[in-house]
């Protein structure tokens, strides 16, 4: 399989490691804890970068900024929601 082809599930893939990180951290998190938010926040950025990285390398550039706005809005709802969970906060 070509590396490029690899890349574009791994937003996915993270989007599912987010959820992981969040079913582990929920019940031994505090309000507020920082040490449990950051690496989400690290996941989010990881995954808008790798859209950015498929965007600018793919030739078919409208199907990947498709793909990146749909990806990346749906990531944005659970990022929030793992963020609200891990923190005990409502946003």
């Amino acid at each position: 399989m070509n590396k490029i082809n690899f890349l574009r599930f791994i937003p996915i893939g993270l989007n599912l490691l987010l959820i992981i990180w969040t079913i582990i951290v929920f019940p031994y998190s505090k309000y507020g804890d920082n040490w449990a938010i950051y690496p989400a926040i690290l996941i989010f950025l990881i995954i808008i970068g790798i859209h950015l990285f498929l965007i600018f390398t793919e030739k078919s550039k409208l199907n990947f900024i498709i793909y990146s706005v749909i990806h990346i809005g749906i990531s944005s709802i659970i990022l929030m929601y793992c963020l609200m969970k891990i923190s005990k906060d409502s946003l």
